[in-house]
């Protein structure tokens, strides 16, 4: 499997499967990146996303972590990103809900 991750500011990754983006008619993930007001860290080479500043520049803030490239993706590519954000606060209420968030129960 061919993967891009790359870590951003906050400690998380951001992971792109290359291999599922080769079957990708929509390039979703690169379109909504250089929108006006988010990142701008993405770029097509030979048909694939690829990051346009080094990944030391993605480190110290370069990404937005906005997660508009997981979403579309999601919604229109070929569902290759998954962002990993650290969010510990989160992790702690989900722990001490007193019933499970709707998300996880069956229908």
């Amino acid at each position: 499997m061919s993967v891009l991750e790359f870590e951003v500011r906050s400690g998380g990754t951001i992971s792109i499967d290359l291999d599922k983006c080769r079957a990708c008619e929509t390039k979703a993930c690169v379109k909504i990146c250089n929108t006006t007001g988010m990142g701008q860290i993405l770029e097509l080479k030979d048909g694939l996303p690829a990051l346009k500043p080094s990944l030391d520049e993605v480190k110290r803030g370069a990404c937005t972590e906005d997660l508009a490239c997981e979403l579309d993706c999601q919604l229109y590519g070929n569902r290759a990103i998954v962002v990993t954000l650290p969010l510990p606060e989160l992790d702690d209420y989900l722990e001490n809900l007193t019933e499970r968030p709707t998300y996880e129960r069956e229908a």
